[in-house]
């Protein structure tokens, strides 16, 4: 029941006892007409039921819709309160209230307004009495026989505007009560020509009583004449509303069609983005239908519930940018396939934000990972934090997902699923949504049998082969899956290898990132060669020693980074000769590793990464059942290996392309323009999170010059190094530090206020003035360094404001340490030439 129904039944029983009470007031006030009044009352009361029943025409509403109807009864009414007074008037306007409204289906609406017209009608006569006696004379206020007709026509005129005002205002609040909306509705166009053939039907009363006190037939005939006027002006007002109701039930209609035509189309979408990761199209109606349903009974808004319909849909659209080896991984994710997989609500959440929904989508996408304990992603958002509409798609998402079979793992039954609901509520999931969820879940579920869309495990016991539930949500309560027959599976094996070798050479080469690179080459080889560890190794120009890029299997973080020096090892002699080797004793490729390690491994493989100046790698894996490998597992590792080659040194020359002209290499700090990149970066990002606060530091060296001058830009740049790294020791994790140009260095600080960043630039100040700086052997020097501070929003909103700012600061505290240079023992520089 909407929350303005008890308001609306207390404002009808109000203004039901209010005419009652006036109308038992009426009929005692009839007993003083003459018998001529009564015979001329019964005229105007035939006149009057005649009038409301066929001479009537509807009335709309702003937005078209009908708000009753009116006849044009109202000068027979506004005759008899010039006549009589108010008891006949108010009669005849309950009678006209009650008949024209008669098509009102709404008998409550119907009774309201014949209540507020009686109403309405004795206090306009009681204002047109009162107007009477100030401007006409207490001998007019007892009759209205006793007044000229010109000096009745403001008082007149003045009943017709307050009927018409209360009838309409009355009338608009109790439609706005009963529907709950608190929204009074108004055509403004059918307020004009109503209060015009109201004034109208005012003039005809007017005419009208002219007749009665020996005005003429004339004045008769011109009265009947505006009161038809009237009448076809309502008609022809009637007309056109409806011409224009047809027009925009058209263009509702088109409207609509474009809507089902859109939402038809991101359905579509949806299912093309799920098949990515091979989930179903019913995965995506299912998921729908349960945000939906879940939305109302937690009472979102309109908004919200468009929002869940489209982002139920959408939610996932950022996979787009995710590789569908990890999407279709079956186990637990590495750490860096991880960090892949979450940017998957970063990228839906911007190509959502460029289409503009009016509703919020992209709060769906881009934070429906994010956890009610705050370890969620992409945010690090929190409990009432997170959107409302992101923890519901968040709860029905990971219950279906869980529910449904996949090709590399198989689907829970009910009871398991909402278990581990239950057991993730107050970590993962709003504690509130999940409870609503789990109450109603045989209600959702009979939803879902109505649609013919039911692929989800049936309650009752099945297999479970321990893969996650959906990429990105680790279980460890899902078992292990069933091996096949061993001859089809000797078949199915030589298919996948075939498939496998085409499937490399077509998408090995696909990305440009190393880490995407290598874990693209490990999750291929797989299928082809089997193994229990795969380690790729890549030369470190800089050390020359090979280092473990990527390490995935049993024991992966103790072969993580590895490094091993060229021609030792078994790794080491394959890349230094550039030649494959097998079945060699594992123990010489495992030497300071682990007796767990090196004692579980049995037999192990390498195949160099080769280029036109050699090998540059090696693809090693490692077996624990296997002792032996055949010819055959060779050609396959030779034949990835070389596929691998070429992508992986298109990789490496990228990555290296990348840096180069991001970093400065002097001081392997990010350069200018990488600053500049990560600033716009990070105050787009303060923008969004209703500017959140972001510090900028400005440094540079106090007479650098001199130490240049005086030493030679060798020593001056192995200054800079130390001092880059000094500096870089006082700053947080999260925060980028960079060599902006010559001596002088640049800070981004997020969620730093300005009291931080004086604190840390304190820091470094001290940590910079007391070292001492190696020139040559057993000589050092001192050096002090200004710095100046500017904080986003207050010091500025874009990178270039507050760069200037904090440049400018820098100089200011350059300035004044000049002025003062012993005022502060922090403060003090001292000379190069002070040797020791």
């Amino acid at each position: 029941m909407p929350n303005g129904n008890w308001k609306s039944l207390a404002l009808l029983c109000g203004a039901g006892a209010l005419a009652a009470s006036l109308l038992l007031l009426c009929l005692d006030g009839l007993r003083s007409l003459t018998t001529t009044g009564y015979l001329w009352g019964g005229v105007l009361l035939v006149l009057t039921v005649a009038s409301a029943w066929r001479f009537t025409v509807p009335v709309f509403n702003a937005d078209g819709t009908s708000n009753g109807s009116k006849s044009v009864a109202d000068a027979l009414i506004f005759l008899a309160a010039m006549m009589f007074g108010a008891a006949p008037a108010a009669i005849l306007a309950g009678v006209d209230g009650f008949i024209s409204s008669r098509r009102v289906a709404d008998r409550r609406v119907r009774f309201f307004r014949t209540a507020i017209a009686i109403i309405a009608t004795c206090l306009a006569v009681f204002a047109y009495h009162l107007l009477t006696l100030l401007t006409v004379g207490s001998a007019a206020a007892t009759g209205a026989q006793n007044a000229s007709l010109e000096r009745l026509l403001l008082p007149l005129f003045a009943l017709a505007i307050v009927q018409f005002a209360l009838n309409t205002l009355a009338s608009a609040f109790y439609v706005a009560l009963e529907s709950g909306t608190m929204k009074l509705q108004f055509s403004r166009e059918s307020l004009f020509w109503s209060s015009i053939t109201q004034l109208a039907g005012a003039a005809a009363a007017a005419l009208f009583y002219s007749t009665f006190t020996g005005g003429g037939f004339s004045f008769l005939v011109v009265g009947v004449m505006i009161v038809s006027l009237v009448y076809l002006v309502f008609l022809f007002d009637e007309k056109r509303v409806g011409e224009t109701r047809r027009g925009e039930e058209e263009k509702l209609r088109h409207i609509q069609e474009i809507a089902d035509l859109h939402m038809n189309t991101i359905e579509s979408l949806a299912i093309a983005i799920d098949a990515k990761d091979q989930t179903t199209h019913g995965h995506v109606r299912r998921t729908q239908i349960y945000a939906l349903e879940l939305g109302r009974i937690l009472g979102v808004s309109g908004e919200e519930l468009h929002a869940l319909r489209a982002g139920a849909l959408l939610h996932d659209v950022g996979k787009l940018a995710v590789p569908e080896y990890i999407l279709n991984k079956p186990g637990k994710l590495t750490t860096a396939e991880f960090e892949k997989m979450k940017i998957h609500t970063v990228v839906g959440g911007d190509i959502i934000k460029r289409v503009n929904f009016p509703y919020p989508v992209e709060d769906i996408v881009r934070f429906h990972h994010e956890k009610w304990d705050g370890s969620g992603y992409p945010k690090g958002l929190r409990a009432e934090q997170i959107p409302l509409v992101a923890r519901i798609i968040s709860v029905v998402d990971f219950y279906d997902a869980t529910r449904c079979d996949r090709p590399y793992r198989v689907g829970m039954k009910r009871e398991d699923s909402l278990a581990l609901l239950r057991k993730m509520a107050n970590s993962s999931f709003d504690p509130r949504v999940v409870d609503m969820f789990v109450g109603n879940i045989e209600y959702f579920d009979n939803l879902i049998a109505e649609q013919d869309i039911q692929e989800q495990v049936a309650s009752e016991e099945g297999a479970h082969n321990g893969a996650r539930p959906d990429a990105g949500l680790a279980s460890d309560i899902l078992g292990s899956a069933t091996d096949g027959d061993s001859g089809f599976r000797s078949i199915a094996e030589a298919q996948r290898e075939v498939y496998a070798l085409h499937e490399i050479a077509q998408t090995i080469g696909s990305s440009l990132n190393l880490q995407d690179t290598v874990t693209l080459v490990s999750s291929k080889l797989r299928s082809i060669v089997p193994f229990d560890t795969c380690i790729i190794y890549l030369v470190d120009d800089r050390s020359g020693k090979a280092v473990a890029v990527h390490a995935s299997g049993e024991h992966a973080d103790a072969f993580a980074r590895r490094r091993i020096t060229i021609g030792e090892g078994i790794s080491g002699w394959v890349i230094a000769n550039a030649r494959s080797m097998c079945n060699t004793p594992p123990e010489l490729d495992l030497v300071g590793l682990p007796e767990e390690v090196s004692g579980s491994i049995r037999g192990v493989l390498v195949s160099p990464l080769v280029r036109e100046d050699g090998a540059f790698g090696a693809i090693t894996v490692y077996s624990k059942t296997r002792a032996t490998y055949t010819t055959e597992h060779v050609r396959l590792l030779e034949s990835v290996s070389q596929h691998a080659s070429i992508a992986l040194n298109n990789a490496m020359t990228f990555e290296k392309t990348k840096e180069s002209a991001l970093t400065d290499t002097l001081t392997d700090l990010p350069n200018a323009r990488s600053f500049h990149l990560a600033l716009q970066q990070r105050i787009a990002e303060c923008q969004r999170l209703n500017r959140e606060p972001l510090s900028v530091l400005s440094m540079d060296l106090d007479e650098f010059k001199q130490i240049n001058d005086t030493h030679g830009h060798a020593v001056g740049d192995r200054l800079l190094a130390s001092v880059a790294a000094i500096i870089k020791k006082q700053f947080r994790q999260m925060d980028i530090l960079a060599r902006y140009a010559g001596d002088e260095f640049v800070a981004i600080m997020p969620m730093a206020s300005g009291d931080v960043a004086e604190m840390v630039a304190e820091r470094i100040r001290e940590a910079v003035e007391s070292h001492e700086f190696s020139i040559r052997t057993g000589r050092t020097t001192k050096i002090g360094i200004s710095i100046g501070i500017a904080c986003f929003p207050s010091d500025g909103e874009t990178s270039e404001e507050l760069l200037s700012q904090a440049g400018h600061n820098m100089q200011q505290d350059k300035h004044g340490r000049k002025l003062h240079p012993a005022s502060d023992a922090q403060n003090v520089v001292l000379s190069i030439d002070s040797f020791r």
